[in-house]
This record gives structure tokens, C-alpha cells and sequence, in this order.
């Protein structure tokens, strides 16, 4: 009955261990220089694995476009998209201004972010 019991408890502990991530909170930090947009800055955090991009985290920038979010990311890289949501329905259109940043995730932290919108086409 003991083995049987520690065998369970074996074998569980283990699932519970493949079931973990290898993800870590970082805190990120930055700047949307908007000039003239109109909208709320609508931030996107994306978390970068080698070629795979995941989106993991929205929020809203300032009055002032500063920002400071925590993320839970697995990769060595971030990306950070900003949007002035002039329509308010969350996505970029036509006409918003939006840009983005990445930065390189270095024990656990990454360097102050600036983000510069412009007028090119949405992202896909």
C-alpha cells in the first residue's frame, strides 16, 4: 500500500512540474510619444520566443503616455505595440496613429521603452 501511495505521489509531482511554465515577471517601463493623436494610448505587450510572437498583456498608457506594467513572459525578447484608439473599439483602423518597440529581456528587467507613433497601415 506504501509504495502504491508513494507512486502516486511520484507520478503527480511530476505532471504538476510539466504543467509549469518557464515564465517570469518583468516589469516594463516606457514612453508613447503621441504628438497630436487622439485616443486613449492603448498599450499590447507581446512576449517574443525565437519566431513566435504571443500577446500577453493589455493596459493603457497615461495621460502623459508613461506607462509601467508587470508581464509574465517565457521568452528572451518583448514587444510592445501602442495604439491612439481614436474609434475607442480597441484595435488599430485606418488613419490611427500606432508604433511599436521590442526590447531584449536581461535578468529579468528590460531598459526603458519609447514608443514613436506614426500613420503607416495596421499591424496584421
Amino acid at each position: 500500500m506504501i509504495s502504491r501511495q508513494f507512486t502516486i505521489t511520484i507520478l503527480s509531482a511530476g505532471l504538476f512540474a510539466l504543467g509549469c511554465s518557464a515564465s517570469r515577471d518583468i516589469e516594463v517601463t516606457g514612453q508613447v510619444v503621441a504628438g497630436t493623436a487622439q485616443g486613449e494610448l492603448v498599450l499590447e505587450f507581446f512576449d517574443v520566443n525565437g519566431d513566435e510572437k504571443t500577446s500577453v498583456h493589455t493596459a493603457k498608457a497615461g495621460a502623459d503616455g508613461s506607462f509601467k506594467e508587470v508581464i509574465s513572459v517565457e521568452g528572451d525578447e518583448i514587444l510592445v505595440r501602442a495604439l491612439a484608439d481614436a474609434d475607442g473599439n480597441g484595435a488599430c483602423s485606418a488613419g490611427e496613429k500606432w508604433g511599436e518597440a521590442s526590447a531584449t529581456i536581461q535578468d529579468d528587467a528590460v531598459e526603458p521603452i519609447s514608443i514613436a507613433l506614426g500613420t503607416a497601415a495596421c499591424p496584421e
